[in-house]
């Protein structure tokens, strides 16, 4: 029973990896072919990300000041890099940003001190949730009764 409850949860999350590689080179695409480009860079303590987006998500293709050139190409060569570092599975989208007008993909890995990206499913996480709560946090009984009543 429980070798398999385990292959299901092997298949499920070969899923979820397979279907995180699609938008990973789904996006690397899109910066080979100019539809999105480097549009920012996130800092953290002892990492970085870096933020895509461009006229496909609603916003504006970074350029070169002044329309230089050399600004432009520039750009290019990171967006190649960038989509190398993608297709090579050396760095993962990590996570999305959406604002009123646009919306921009964050992509990093390990190589800008960004914790590998692996599969998870949402029941693993709520399991491990509930009991890292239950072991450190006394929850009173009528809260959860209140949250339950208001749904």
């Amino acid at each position: 029973m429980i070798l398999n409850e385990t292959c299901e949860l092997d298949t499920n999350k070969k899923g979820i990896h397979s279907f995180q590689r699609s938008i990973e080179i789904t996006s690397a695409i899109l910066l080979l072919t100019g539809q999105i480009t480097i549009i920012g860079v996130f800092v953290r303590p002892g990492r970085f990300s870096l933020s895509l987006g461009g006229p496909l998500f609603g916003g504006y293709r970074l350029e070169g000041r002044d329309h230089s050139q050399e600004g432009n190409l520039f750009i290019d060569i990171l967006d190649i890099i960038i989509a190398i570092l993608l297709i090579n599975d050396v760095i993962h989208v990590t996570g999305t940003f959406v604002s009123s007008g646009d919306f921009s993909i964050n992509v990093s890995g390990p190589i800008f001190g960004y914790p590998e990206v692996l599969p998870a499913l949402p029941l693993e996480d709520y399991n491990f949730f509930n009991k890292i709560v239950t072991q450190h946090y006394i929850v009173p009984p009528e809260l959860l009764t209140n949250i339950k009543g208001n749904e």
